[in-house]
């Protein structure tokens, strides 16, 4: 970005990935750099230039004057929560979709006090748009790759699994994944919901948070299938670090599928993310215990054990005690026989 910049004698350039309407990642020079890490996770949102980019629709860089207004553009987010802060003004810009659906931006500035981008400087950026067309396609393919191998890798160890985007898009499913008709049906675009409307409730608000690794959401949940056979949905959240272009905003689905057998304690510790503590009260109300039996139990004053078992409804999705009972008293069932490996062609010379 820093030499491409140089070519038409600007200050630096910086190079995004947009996945509907967020910023997945970016890669900037260090002239970019002041602010723009938290402009981009926040006010980012707020900016019209991306929409003025997309609507002016060349295949080619774009003057930021020919889309604002100087007023306008000084009064965008861009400007004042980054580009004017970090001593930043003209710049141009340039979108290219790629086909997982993501949009590469690069944008291209110059210090304040320099002047705008000529029609020359724009050609000579021109140039080099199609080496960048090539690159971002070949960083999502890439991606799909990984995201790809990802699935595989559980389904070695018995785990129907997918790949999530933010919007519900399946980006990539395992085979064992794809058989659970009796759980999962499919829709348009790639799109899939539980045959479990609750259940589907609870992955659509998870959906919502995926790229927040803080965020409340319940994330590992019971779904009932069309015969009542339970698994246990585990959605998590592979937010990568900010810089890398094609790894943020994703999340890996798991669906750990359970059979009927007394409650153990630690497994039910492991399926939920439950403390010690909120797994104990749990294995306790699986076992059928009462409240205070299980305060008894513990040690602990009643009080202590109706908030654990509130915390231990928000984490299973639970909203009974005889709900949490029947899904706590199946346990995680894996097949008898790992599945066979797929064949992988040996590497050639």
């Amino acid at each position: 970005m820093h030499d491409l910049a140089r070519s038409v004698d600007a200050a630096g350039g910086i190079i995004l990935t947009r996945r509907a309407d967020a910023w997945i990642g970016w890669r900037y020079s260090d002239a970019i750099k002041p602010g723009a890490d938290a402009y981009l996770t926040g006010p980012a949102a707020r900016s019209q230039a991306t929409a003025r980019l997309l609507a002016f629709n060349r295949a080619g860089f774009v003057d930021a004057m020919e889309v604002f207004s100087e007023e306008e553009y000084l009064a965008d987010p861009m400007m004042t929560e980054w580009g004017t802060p970090a001593g930043l003004h003209h710049a141009t810009a340039t979108a290219i979709p790629v086909p997982t659906g993501d949009l590469v931006v690069v944008q291209i500035n110059r210090r304040s006090g320099e002047p705008r981008f000529t029609h020359a400087d724009l050609c000579r950026l021109d140039a080099f748009r199609p080496h960048l067309a090539r690159a971002g396609l070949l960083a999502a393919r890439w991606r799909l790759e990984r995201l790809r191998a990802a699935a595989d890798a559980l389904e070695m160890i018995g785990l129907p699994a997918a790949i999530l985007d933010a919007q519900g898009t399946t980006l990539a499913a395992n085979a064992l994944f794809e058989t659970m008709t009796s759980h999962v049906r499919w829709l348009p675009r790639d799109r899939f919901a539980f045959v479990d409307p609750g259940a589907n409730a609870l992955l659509q608000v998870a959906l919502t948070e995926i790229a927040d690794p803080a965020a409340t959401s319940v994330r590992s949940f019971p779904a009932k299938g069309k015969a009542g056979a339970p698994v246990v949905v585990h959605l998590v959240p592979t937010t990568g670090e900010a810089r890398d272009l094609f790894d943020g905003g994703f999340g890996v689905l798991a669906l750990t599928p359970l059979g009927s057998s007394a409650a153990n304690v630690t497994v039910i510790q492991g399926l939920f993310d439950l403390t010690p503590a909120e797994a104990r009260v749990a294995s306790g109300v699986a076992e059928g215990l009462t409240v205070n039996q299980i305060a008894s139990r513990q040690a602990v004053t009643v009080a202590t054990v109706r908030t654990q078992i509130k915390s231990v409804f928000a984490k299973t999705g639970s909203s009974r005690q005889s709900e949490l009972a029947a899904l706590l008293a199946a346990q995680p069932h894996f097949p008898v026989e790992w599945p066979k490996r797929r064949d992988i062609d040996a590497p050639t010379d």
